[in-house]
């Protein structure tokens, strides 16, 4: 590739249409009837280009610029008028060399343009006359070689040059080259201004190189090379007046083509030989400290102290007035880490760094504050340092876009990549397959303006940009983002009540106009914020139906219909449902609340300090009867009590006697019927009445189901007889499945019934 190319047809196309369009009228000029002849006041142009041309024709003396581009021309043209100030042969394939005589009569020719013409050869001399030349182009001659410089520039040594492109004097394919010093030395006194040397396949630069470029060179561009790290990276900022250095496309592949040259590489240009190499390589091992200088054994200055590495980092001094670095396109595959650039005077302002392979951004870079803009988009990056931007705080556009920052940038929850960039105007995030912003990412970028965040896969948007009160632009097309939340919304409308004009990109969001989001699109109607390109905005309906925005007016209309009939709906039968669900939970809870009583006190007991060991068959228990009865009929057991417990040797558990004071009665009753072998109800009317009673007969119930495996804990007493006409269905169902004493009616006579009960709370629970 050759990146000259392009300006220089750039400059030749301005150049004619500059002819054309100012004022001048045809003439005849020439021998040639297919010229066309331009007369202006203070000059005449010809213009033969493109007209197979295998000679030059002859022109009257008053013409002094001449177009002899892509023609057959095989012979430097020697018959062209003296005062000749412009000749352009670029594009002439049999043209293969310029000889000492053929320019020597063209003493005010400022522009001569050569490129592409298979040039072999360069006479020493063929220049010395030309001291009125300004702009020299010998380009694309593959088969000169660098080593032709060494005329060309002897020649030029007292010229007025301002720019000279030499790009691919080598072959493409082939052995690296060096250049070396003397072949630019004699430049050291001119006016150049612009220097190009790319597609040259340059490995290496003479150390002393730099210091043989003019105070007067403002432009340098070494792109398309193969440079390497050498020493003469130390002579950089020997270059006092460069503004801008361009060395892109470093090792670049380039597509095979059809050679129709021949490479001279045969010829001795000095190339950067082992013994070049050892050479230098021992001046830089024996290194003498002398006066904060390094020199080598011959005393020749190689570089400052500070130009050198310390452990990890390196000090790079540049040129005092550079202002523009480009260094993309080129197949270097490293992380950057730390690098301490010497800038005396804070001119440097761009870096163009994208489309290398810059995969980890380590930093710092120290020494840049002055840089405000830098692009280090496309380097398959998929980590920045929190240190990387430390020091570039004076960043006003930074582009990250197409890289691969997805989890670096999710991870970052306290904004600590993008803390140090205050000043930033312009954010470029695009193309990083961003699932996920952080709330506060950018959370110091006070003066942002346009942020970019297209083509990426975010789902949501909601970061924090309530400081953001310069945000102007924000482009969050073709994400995953589908509504925008209430608090980015009320954020917006604050900065537009600021009177901060707001546009947002949403094109290709998968929106959705359901009742859900209606709110969202009734703000986008409402909100003083652009919407760019709305017409192109599509969202989805309820039945995944894609309709487009265009009249979102009409939209909201009948979603806002739609969407009332259907809360309504909604409504009812979530009312409905409720009512139901509590119904059928009214009435579990009702048909089994004896056992969910039970079970409750029994995980209650298990996980206090009243917990027990499970209990077994036979074991003994703490009481032999819980007696269960009414208040009004605790005479019937009182007065048998000693005949009970002290003639029968029973152990009752009375509530009025052995409830614990202070403990919840429920718990009373739990405690004492799990710590008695039986529970013994005295069922009368008033126990029928009773509502603990009642309770009691039940938790009794759950103990025997749940605690003794079905063993029969109860022992029912019926002391009036109507309690079994009057007993509610439960209780006449345990009739109906148990045994049970029955109090005679004769009382002077109920010594039986004792002795039996004594006996059934003396037996052993039965299953």
């Amino acid at each position: 590739m050759h990146i000259a190319d392009p300006k220089m047809f750039v400059i030749l196309f301005i150049w004619s249409m500059l002819i054309l369009y100012t004022g001048g009228k045809n003439v005849h000029c020439g021998t040639n009837a297919t010229c066309t002849c331009i007369k202006h006041k203070t000059f005449t142009y010809a213009n033969c280009s493109r007209r197979g041309l295998e000679i030059a024709p002859n022109f009257t003396k008053e013409v002094s610029q001449i177009d002899l581009g892509f023609n057959l021309i095989d012979q430097f043209p020697s018959n062209l008028p003296s005062r000749l100030t412009l000749l352009n042969l670029t594009g002439n394939p049999n043209l293969r060399k310029i000889e000492k005589p053929n320019l020597r009569r063209y003493i005010r020719l400022r522009y001569l343009v050569v490129s592409y013409c298979n040039l072999r050869q360069i006479d020493a001399g063929t220049l010395v006359k030309n001291l009125q030349l300004q702009h020299l182009d010998i380009s694309n001659n593959p088969e000169l070689t660098l080593s032709v410089l060494k005329n060309v520039t002897f020649d030029l040594q007292h010229s007025k040059i301002k720019t000279l492109l030499v790009d691919k004097l080598q072959c493409t394919y082939g052995l690296t080259e060096n250049l070396p010093y003397e072949y630019l030395k004699y430049l050291t006194n001119t006016s150049l201004q612009t220097l190009s040397l790319a597609s040259n396949r340059l490995a290496f630069l003479d150390f002393k190189l730099f210091r043989a470029f003019p105070k007067s060179l403002t432009h340098l561009n070494i792109g398309d090379n193969n440079l390497s790290f050498g020493l003469y990276i130390f002579g950089f900022n020997s270059m006092k007046g460069v503004r801008s250095v361009n060395a892109s496309f470093q090792a670049s592949f380039h597509l095979q083509e059809t050679i129709n040259y021949n490479c001279n590489d045969s010829k001795p240009i000095d190339r950067f030989s082992p013994t070049v190499y050892n050479k230098w390589k021992y001046a830089a091992s024996k290194r003498n400290h002398l006066n904060g200088q390094y020199w080598s054994q011959d005393n020749e200055l190689m570089t400052n102290a500070n130009s050198v590495k310390y452990g990890t980092y390196i000090i790079i001094y540049i040129p005092p007035k550079l202002e523009k670095v480009y260094f993309h396109d080129n197949m270097f595959k490293l992380e950057l880490s730390r690098y301490d650039f010497n800038v005396t005077n804070g001119k440097l302002t761009h870096l163009y760094l994208q489309n290398n392979i810059f995969y980890k951004l380590n930093g710092p870079l120290r020494g840049l504050q002055s840089v405000k803009y830098i692009d280090l988009s496309n380097n398959l990056c998929t980590f920045i340092s929190t240190k990387f931007f430390e020091e570039l705080d004076g960043i006003i556009q930074l582009n990250l876009s197409r890289n691969l920052l997805d989890s670096c940038i999710a991870d970052d929850n306290g904004g600590e990549i993008f803390r140090k960039i205050c000043n930033i105007e312009v954010l470029d995030l695009s193309y990083n397959t961003i699932s996920y912003l952080p709330k506060f990412i950018f959370k110091n970028m006070v003066n942002l303006t346009e942020l970019y965040l297209q083509y990426n896969s975010l789902e949501t948007f909601n970061i924090i940009i309530s400081h953001m009160r310069n945000l102007s632009f924000l482009d969050l097309s073709n994400n995953q983002i589908s509504t925008l939340d209430m608090a980015m919304r009320a954020s917006l409308d604050k900065l537009c009540e600021m009177e901060t004009h707001i546009e947002i990109n949403l094109v290709r969001n998968p929106l959705r106009c359901t009742c859900e989001n209606l709110e969202f699109l009734e703000w986008m109607v409402a909100s003083e914020v652009s919407f760019q390109r709305q017409s192109n905005y599509k969202c989805a309906l309820v039945n995944s139906t894609i309709v487009p925005l265009k009249d979102l007016k009409e939209i909201i209309t009948s979603m806002t219909y739609a969407c009332e009939t259907y809360l309504a709906l909604i409504v009812s039968l979530t009312l409905a449902l409720f009512i139901i669900v509590s119904i059928i939970v009214g009435a579990i809870l009702n048909r089994y609340r004896w056992r969910l009583r039970y079970l409750y006190y029994l995980v209650k007991r298990r996980y206090t300090e009243v917990q027990h060991a499970e209990i077994q068959f036979n074991e003994m228990f703490k009481y032999d009867a819980f007696v269960s009865y009414a208040e009004e009929d605790s005479h019937f057991i009182f007065r048998k009590l000693d005949f009970l417990e002290k003639e029968n040797n029973l152990n009752l558990c009375l509530h009025s006697r052995d409830f614990i004071p202070g403990t919840n009665i429920a718990d009373n009753v739990a405690n004492a019927i799990h710590n008695s072998r039986r529970t013994l109800c005295l069922l009368t009317s008033n126990f029928l009445n009773s509502y603990w009673c009642m309770y009691e007969l039940n938790m009794a119930r759950m103990e025997s189901i749940y605690s003794r495996e079905d063993d029969n804990v109860l022992c029912l007493v019926i002391l009036d007889k109507n309690v079994v006409k009057n007993a509610p269905l439960k209780i006449i169902d345990l009739f109906e499945n148990q045994s049970y004493l029955e109090y005679p009616e004769n009382e002077t006579d109920d010594s039986p019934f004792w002795d039996r009960l004594c006996d059934t709370l003396h037996l052993p629970t039965l299953r």
